[in-house]
């Protein structure tokens, strides 16, 4: 349905997917509905609804967050030193993540990395790296080094989801230099 009316040409409501990809991305309307809808039950779209979605949780969420750490990195002339993207806890079959994703519960699975995302957001506010630029670069490195790791550990999370996206996170935090 679109704004809680099926679908139909009489009406004039349906929607070309191609128009909002071309505006926005295949990845940003795959994760709308992988996000917003269940694959078990029809589900109501809105370009309306779409967009506030994507400037919650694509611009301002993941987006913000991947532009932040890379101008921290790019600024302090960082290196970074870790290997790349590491499979985590969340990989394994008894993770939530894991079985979310074996259950279809798509908007389960998104739900916990758009959490790792927030919890990511939290510690760089209390860590406030752009206040270590001046003082103390060692802890700095420190707090990039995390911040770059667990942006690697999203991008894999979000593959399934956005795999187009993930592999540009992937290769913008790949270093050794990360540029903003």
């Amino acid at each position: 349905t679109v704004n809680g009316q099926k679908m139909s040409k009489t009406l004039g409501n349906v929607i070309d997917p191609n128009d909002i990809i071309d505006t926005y991305g295949n990845d940003a309307l795959r994760y709308y509905f992988l996000a917003k809808i269940s694959p078990f039950s029809d589900g109501d779209f809105s370009e309306e609804k779409f967009k506030q979605t994507y400037n919650a949780d694509l611009a301002n969420g993941l987006g913000n967050l991947i532009a932040r750490v890379a101008k921290l990195a790019e600024t302090a002339d960082y290196t970074h030193m870790g290997n790349a993207a590491h499979a985590s806890e969340h990989f394994i079959e008894d993770g939530p993540y894991t079985k979310a994703l074996a259950d279809f519960r798509f908007p389960d699975s998104l739900s916990f990395v758009w959490g790792n995302i927030a919890e990511l957001d939290r510690y760089i506010n209390e860590q406030k790296p752009w206040e270590l630029v001046k003082t103390d670069t060692k802890r700095l490195a420190g707090v990039l080094a995390h911040c770059i790791d667990r942006i690697q550990e999203i991008a894999m999370l979000l593959d399934p989801f956005m795999p187009e996206t993930s592999a540009r996170i992937l290769e913008q935090f790949k270093g050794p230099k990360i540029k903003s």
